[in-house]
């Protein structure tokens, strides 16, 4: 879509054949179906509304423009070759939903937040080929952070940090998931709150005693 353009879907469904979707103009997905785009690039000064429908692909998202989420769900799906899809920077989603029964890989931005809400976050692989959800650099957590609802099933997670509220609750075999490291608030693994020894818990009221005393106002003769 040229710079300038506009596209109003409707209600129509489309089926964009692995053709890459790139958005220089304005895109108004509206409530469409739409499904098997190779990779989604808003570029600088180009825009997509999401209106209330599904923008499906199969590769990466990739967003330098605006992206407005509306009621609408972005669908990353298998095919077109595709083994890995890419979500770049930050984004902000209402719905969000990764399959796959091949076994792809998700790839999030490391130090930067994917947020989900308030609709649905699905992640969903299938026995024997796990959707791995992965940061782009290794070591260096991504963020997702979800204020909406979930189902999140047959993952494997590394180097990545749930925020607002733990994804997939319960031990990793509860969801026939797998923790390949460095998660905190997936599962069961929480961030680590220092405890004090019962000497150590004495001597923090002592302290207490002492700063109130030190910052009391002094009395007038």
């Amino acid at each position: 879509m040229g710079s300038g353009s506009s596209w109003s879907l409707g209600d129509s469904v489309i089926e964009w054949g692995c053709a890459d979707l790139n958005v220089d103009g304005t895109l108004n997905v509206e409530a469409a179906l739409t499904a098997s785009a190779d990779s989604v690039a808003i570029n600088a000064g180009g825009t997509v509304a999401g209106g209330s429908g599904t923008l499906g692909l199969t590769g990466d998202f990739i967003n330098h423009g605006t992206f407005s989420k509306g009621t609408g769900t972005v669908a990353v799906r298998d095919g077109c070759g595709n083994t890995v899809s890419t979500l770049s920077g930050g984004q902000n989603f209402h719905s969000l939903s990764v399959t796959t029964t091949s076994g792809k890989t998700l790839v999030m931005a490391s130090g930067s937040t994917t947020s989900v809400g308030p609709g649905l976050l699905t992640l969903q692989g299938s026995a024997g080929n796990l959707l791995k959800i992965r940061a782009s650099v290794p070591g260096n957590q991504a963020l997702t952070s979800l204020n909406g609802s979930q189902s999140i099933r047959y993952v494997d997670v590394a180097d990545n940090w749930g925020m607002a509220q733990v994804l997939a609750p319960g031990p990793a075999s509860a969801s026939n998931s797998m923790n390949s490291g460095n998660v905190l608030n997936w599962f069961d693994v929480l961030p680590i709150i220092p405890t004090l020894s019962a000497l150590g818990l004495v001597l923090l009221a002592f302290g207490m005693v002492a700063v109130s005393r030190l910052n009391r106002p002094a009395r007038s003769l």
